[in-house]
């Protein structure tokens, strides 16, 4: 990941959470929920890595849902950036939560074993990565064989008339976002416009997953990536 991406996210790190609430009028938690949902197997005992976790939420997302359908479950939540990592791990501390693990690790080069995990998610993470195919040679590589991954993302919805009023809406929030931080907002529009989804799908095709789908949530803005590693 590059320093201009990390030093992004330190400057926001502290309001990530109020504003990204905020400006998606709290869908962007609808989201990481359905990601969550997708995230629970039918085994038992398996473990999962939430790569970019940020300041945790998928991660605990997904420990609720378990623990609600109450599966035993083995989380690691890793990021490159030391500020998001401290927020997730305040998090899990205030809510007593024991089975999940922060670490600071970069997804461009992890440290992970290979074929070590069940599951890999990732949110918000495909539009802040160098190159996309080294990230899914790492997430072949950490992959268990059937391992599934679910990708949350955004990216400019395929209706003209949403893809329209997102353009408009993006002026605006680069227009509020410049009072807070104004290169941390314009690089959030721009990706999300510039993000293609269906690139990313013939990427993940080609590194050899099978039964890839894309699933449009609420608004169409925002997207579930799942496949599965087939050897």
């Amino acid at each position: 990941m590059s320093d201009r991406i990390n030093n992004i996210f330190t400057s926001i790190a502290d309001v990530y959470d109020f504003w990204g609430h905020l400006f998606s009028f709290g869908i962007d938690g609808v989201w990481r929920k359905m990601a969550a949902e997708e995230a629970i197997a039918d085994i038992d005992g398996y473990k999962i890595l939430d790569v970019a976790t940020g300041t945790g939420s998928i991660a605990i997302d997904i420990y609720k849902k378990a623990k609600r359908a109450k599966k035993r479950v083995e989380i690691v939540g890793v990021d490159f950036n030391p500020d998001m990592i401290k927020i997730a791990e305040d998090k899990i501390k205030k809510k007593k939560i024991k089975n999940i693990c922060f670490k600071i690790e970069d997804a461009m080069n992890l440290v992970e074993p290979g074929c070590a995990y069940d599951v890999v998610t990732a949110g918000f993470l495909l539009r802040n990565v160098d190159d996309t195919e080294v990230f899914a040679e790492e997430l072949r590589r950490i992959l268990k064989k059937n391992g599934k991954f679910i990708l949350l993302e955004m990216g400019k919805p395929q209706n003209k008339f949403l893809n329209m009023f997102f353009r408009v809406y993006f002026f605006i929030i680069r227009l509020v976002g410049s009072l807070i931080n104004e290169k941390a907002y314009d690089w959030l529009t721009y990706s999300i416009l510039a993000f293609d989804r269906k690139k990313m799908m013939d990427i993940l095709k080609e590194k050899g997953f099978k039964d890839l789908k894309i699933k449009n949530l609420p608004f169409h803005i925002g997207f579930l990536i799942t496949g599965i590693k087939e050897r």
